[in-house]
């Protein structure tokens, strides 16, 4: 081969390269964002993989015929607005997340400009989403004249996810979720929700007239942990509620069967049940909350109920009678524990 023709060879390579990388072609990251993050909004169109780090920028909403699956390590932030941002299910949702590689759904926190922001520390909890999201999402959203920061998430920043009576198949396991309005938002049994994390929302889980599984997550920090409307009657089982305000709440003529939970030291009620609510209570350890038990409903078997509105750390609760200084207005209480249900809360496993 001639020098001169190794010459155009050679050119011709170097210039589609160039032309390659400024079309995207050699980009690894060819998604529309050089620094890897995806924006989103709006209806999908056809069945989609999120995976790393996703910015919600409006409503996500999946239609009835669309599947979204969600990859294990993902982090879906929404920036608070006055119209806040959810993602609506009417096909079919898969977040499955793994043990060391949790799916995190959040808020980015709400920006300020200098003279907005308050010098209080930012707690450390609220910092993994923020932190997991590289400073341009942030700053592309203020004036270039002036440098901006977030405000710490709160819960209610966003709506959350709702699954809706359509969706035929919906799955959530190893999903840290948080500062949301209603965490998951559940109108159809279709739904799985597993080795979940719910931290500072309004609601954890809410379920509408529907019975799902919720079996072996941990509920911190909410205003409530899970709360059922309705007719419900979902399976609640192997959680932890701790550091709510309220544990559980029941309303209208929900039936859930609540069983092997620990729920602890939650600020008022572990349980509070309003209307004509009837949870069937049993095998679980019911300990340390500042409120009741059990408040104004349920069928108590096989409970460890000790040391409730502050009666003191030691009092354990072994009457049998429908109202005691531990629980109130119940309806039916069956065979007391004198020691702590083993099996019950999260898993040995747990994440």
């Amino acid at each position: 081969m001639n020098k001169p023709f190794l010459r155009i060879i050679i050119l011709l390579f170097t210039a589609l390269f160039y032309l390659g990388c400024q079309g995207g072609i050699f980009n690894a990251n060819n998604n529309g964002s050089t620094n890897g993050i995806i924006e989103k909004s709006g209806e999908l169109t056809q069945d989609e993989v999120w995976d790393g780090r996703i910015y919600i920028t409006g409503s996500v909403i999946v239609p009835a015929d669309i599947t979204l699956t969600i990859r294990s390590g993902t982090i879906v932030g929404f920036e608070p607005k006055d119209e806040p941002s959810e993602i609506i299910v009417y096909g079919e949702f898969y977040a499955e997340g793994s043990p060391d590689n949790m799916i995190v759904f959040g808020s980015l926190g709400k920006q300020q400009t200098p003279q907005d922001v308050r010098t209080e520390e930012t707690p450390t909890t609220n910092i993994n989403i923020q932190n997991s999201f590289n400073n341009n999402i942030q700053n592309s959203q203020t004036s270039t004249t002036r440098k901006s920061i977030a405000s710490p998430p709160k819960a209610g920043d966003w709506r959350g996810i709702t699954i809706e009576t359509q969706s035929l198949n919906s799955r959530l396991t190893y999903c840290r979720i948080q500062h949301a309005k209603n965490a998951i938002l559940c109108k159809t049994d279709t739904v799985q929700i597993e080795r979940c994390l719910f931290s500072e929302n309004n609601i954890g889980v809410l379920c509408e007239n529907t019975n799902p599984t919720i079996s072996s997550n941990e509920f911190n920090r909410n205003g409530s942990g899970a709360q059922f409307r309705g007719s419900s009657a979902p399976e609640v089982e192997f959680n932890e509620f701790a550091a709510n305000r309220y544990g559980i709440v029941c309303e209208d003529d929900s039936r859930p069967r609540i069983h092997h939970n620990n729920i602890r030291s939650n600020y008022e009620y572990a349980i509070i049940c309003y209307s004509t609510s009837s949870p069937e209570i049993v095998s679980n350890n019911i300990t340390l909350n500042n409120g009741w038990a059990v408040y104004d409903g349920g069928r108590l078997r096989d409970n460890y109920i000790s040391g409730n509105k502050q009666v003191g750390p030691n009092v354990t609760e072994l009457g049998i009678g429908t109202q005691s200084d531990q629980f109130y207005s119940v309806e039916e209480v069956f065979d007391p524990r004198s020691t702590p249900v083993s099996e019950a809360g999260l898993p040995r496993d747990k994440f």
